[in-house]
């Protein structure tokens, strides 16, 4: 999370501040449930499977918890942008 503030140009503070707690309860809610299933349940050769296609999830989890509260910020760039450009007919 904060790596990604760092690339984008904002502060990394900020959004650990922001998105850490929810990540960390999110985590500690799926991985235990998922271990305890993948270890009880499922047969060995299909562990590594399980615990992959529950990462591709929980990578997609964490990637929206980064974008989140972005639009805004977005929308007032892009706001910022539109007030530079000059004033005329932009249809051809």
């Amino acid at each position: 999370l904060t790596s990604m503030a760092v690339l984008e140009g904002g502060s990394p503070k900020e959004k650990l501040e922001k998105s850490y707690m929810p990540g960390l309860k999110a985590n500690w809610a799926l991985w235990p449930a998922v271990q305890a299933v993948n270890f009880t349940v499922v047969p060995l050769q299909h562990r590594v499977l399980v615990v992959n296609i529950v990462s591709l999830g929980w990578n997609c989890f964490l990637s929206y918890l980064n974008s989140a509260g972005s639009d805004a910020k977005d929308q007032k760039v892009l706001e910022k942008k539109s007030d530079d450009l000059p004033a005329g007919n932009l249809s051809q």
